[in-house]
């Protein structure tokens, strides 16, 4: 059971009805994982089972209801769902389909469904079984609801915000002294330990995400695990964290240089601290994710370094790494007070070598309010 109070959810499902209603959409059929806690509370690492599909059904009127595997009915019955139908898995020739079919027919024909089928969304079921039910219900349409629950979920709530806050308090005490417990004779895999035992003793849940490079003056990747690379003098390490407390999320990073570095990364380092601090100054809400991202870009892309290469420039966070918005020149949504949003410019150095920074910050009535302590102006060394 989730640690929020029984109204968080109530809430989330009476603004989901009301979204419903408007949108002239019946019900909705939730199935990934995060969504589904985000609107039942159920906490539960079950989801690493690939198999057996779980199915939340959220429509205008009626109670919410779930089908689920036999499993799972004494967990779920601790949450606010008390409409609950089992069947016995795993049966890979039904996985809880024939019922979810039942339940669809009794709503209205022509009536329309909604599935999680739109971007940064997706069904944790299979193919074969979503397809057979759009074949053999024709009287119904089934539609995107995904953007019905990322315009809820995309406003924090207070318990959120705590949350979120939390894991980031503790995230950048663990950085903030990191320095004098690593040094340059340890590898990567070693010193990503370390960090994954403070953060823990620290009160974090889980370390979700943990990526790790290094190399000299800058490093050419941002995604992968720590590897048994030896620290070498003249490196930049970077650490970036995706912990979590109750389910929520931080996801910053810090780079540590070791020995002397050179001064184009020192350069290179400062122009994205110089960036970020220029972009802070105009965050509030109203303004939009495009607008932050010219912003961060401009400070950033010159002559001699006109590359980004992360994609992306920031992006939203909670239940998940890596939410809507995103922090794109494309991206015209509007920030609003209580989102939680990432900051993430990143600079090429030269075609091999980049530097990352990143930031969570909490979008407050006239302005920010900065999550993860601030990154440092100036390089860490340690020597």
């Amino acid at each position: 059971m989730n640690d929020f109070p029984k109204e968080e959810f109530t809430n989330r499902i009476s603004r989901a009805q009301e979204s419903l209603e408007k949108e002239n959409i019946e019900a909705i059929i939730v199935t990934s994982p995060s969504n589904f806690r985000y609107f039942s509370g159920l906490n539960s690492n079950f989801w690493e089972s690939p198999t057996r599909p779980w199915f939340l059904i959220i429509s205008q009127k009626d109670p919410i209801r779930a089908i689920i595997p036999s499993i799972g009915s004494t967990a779920l019955e601790k949450t606010i769902v008390k409409n609950i139908e089992v069947w016995q898995s795993p049966n890979p020739k039904d996985e809880g389909v024939s019922l979810l079919k039942k339940i669809i027919k009794s709503f209205p024909k022509n009536s329309n469904i909604g599935f999680e089928l739109n971007n940064e969304t997706h069904l944790r079921m299979s193919v074969q079984d979503f397809s057979d039910i759009r074949n053999e219900l024709l009287d119904y349409n089934f539609v995107d609801a995904g953007k019905i629950i990322w315009t809820l979920r995309k406003i924090k709530s207070i318990n959120e915000i705590h949350n979120i806050s939390k894991i980031c308090s503790i995230a950048s005490k663990v950085f903030d002294s990191f320095p004098e417990k690593i040094n340059s004779k340890m590898t990567e895999r070693e010193i990503t330990a370390i960090f994954k035992r403070e953060l823990i003793n620290e009160g974090a849940d889980y370390i979700l995400y943990m990526a790790c490079a290094s190399g000299q003056g800058g490093y050419d990747q941002i995604i992968n695990n720590p590897t048994e690379k030896k620290i070498n003098d003249g490196d930049i390490l970077i650490i970036d964290t995706g912990s979590t407390i109750n389910g929520y999320f931080c996801d910053f990073d810090r780079n540590f240089g070791f020995g002397e570095i050179n001064k184009t990364s020192l350069d290179a380092y400062k122009k994205l601290w110089e960036a970020i601090e220029i972009t802070l100054e105009i965050i509030k809400p109203g303004i939009s994710c495009s607008d932050i991202y010219s912003s961060l870009s401009k400070n950033i892309i010159s002559k001699e370094n006109n590359d980004s290469n992360v994609g992306r420039m920031g992006h939203g966070l909670g239940l998940q790494l890596t939410e809507p918005p995103s922090i794109m020149s494309n991206d015209k949504t509007l920030i609003e007070k209580n989102m939680i949003i990432t900051l993430e410019p990143s600079i090429q150095i030269n075609k091999s070598k980049m530097l990352v920074l990143e930031e969570n910050i909490l979008i407050t009535e006239n302005g920010y309010k900065l999550l993860s302590t601030r990154t440092p102006e100036k390089l860490p060394i340690i020597n």
